[in-house]
């Protein structure tokens, strides 16, 4: 699809999942893109105030990896997303460097934010039609992208349905859907599954990974915020641990999974062992 980007297949490699059989040339280039930054966060404090909410957070966000963010409710983690978007700006002295363009950067919020007189694939549309964005494409453009994402995500058959006809899952992922149409290569998401059910919550971790190892989608990056250590670990590259208000990086965990990850993982040594690692850092905070 001409209006959809692709990326390549390289940038989707990983040490853990590299085919042994790249050449020289291609196993330098995977190392390369693994080494890069998408986003780089340095010395970021934020005050509302005389109430300080992130103290002199610092990371590097890296090109291709799936990042989580975990740490007690109220610490500032949405906030850091904000910060990463732009919506907010840090104290003087912090500062956020986008490696990649601002308008490559998508966000999905903890619910879906639906506006309940459109269809889901209105919806979808909606932010297409708006700003900088209706310049760029036509009508038709933006009718295929929408047709696009909802076909990523398996909702094709319920494009005409409202919001209300939906289940709290299919909400959820229009709103991905609504995102990706966008095509960012960077994806912020604010514990998009912690209002939903353990069963559909499991389901759509699972086909989020999927959308992510999905060079046709042009998604390179994902950012999540999560309560849940269980998800944070099966869907992860590394896990960033945020400590109380005023929230810093209390540590950063890399997990030892393999690509593509499923949901069986979870009963294997290595899953149980970063879980459990992770719980007892969460409980000395």
């Amino acid at each position: 699809m001409a209006a959809i980007r692709s990326i390549a297949e390289s940038a989707r490699e990983r040490a853990a999942g590299s085919n042994s059989n790249l050449n020289a040339n291609a196993s330098a280039s995977a190392n390369a893109n693994a080494n890069a930054n998408a986003i780089s966060i340095r010395d970021c404090s934020l005050t509302f105030g005389s109430v300080r909410v992130l103290n002199q957070v610092s990371i590097d966000i890296r090109d291709g990896e799936f990042l989580s963010i975990l740490g007690p409710s109220g610490c500032g983690k949405s906030t850091l997303l904000r910060l990463i978007l732009g919506l907010l700006s840090p104290d003087q002295g912090g500062g956020i460097v986008h490696h990649v363009p601002r308008e490559e950067i998508g966000i999905v919020f903890q619910k879906p934010v639906l506006m309940p007189w459109h269809t889901a694939i209105q919806n979808i549309e909606l932010p297409l039609s708006i700003g900088p964005q209706r310049a760029k494409q036509s009508k038709a453009e933006r009718r295929e992208k929408a047709e696009w994402s909802l076909e990523l995500v398996g909702l094709t058959d319920f494009r005409h349905h409202f919001p209300q006809q939906l289940s709290g899952g299919m909400q959820q992922r229009i709103a991905i859907a609504r995102a990706l149409a966008a095509n960012p290569s960077v994806l912020l998401m604010d514990e998009p599954f912690g209002a939903l059910d353990e069963f559909t919550r499991e389901k759509l971790n699972i086909e989020l990974l999927r959308l992510w190892d999905n060079p046709g989608t042009g998604l390179n990056t994902v950012v999540m915020v999560t309560h849940s250590i269980q998800e944070s670990v099966l869907m992860s590259d590394r896990i960033v641990m945020m400590s109380p208000r005023p929230a810093g990086v209390n540590d950063i965990v890399n997990v030892p999974l393999s690509h593509p990850r499923e949901a069986e993982m979870q009963e294997s040594p290595e899953f149980l062992g970063t879980v459990r690692e992770i719980r007892k850092s969460v409980k000395a905070l």
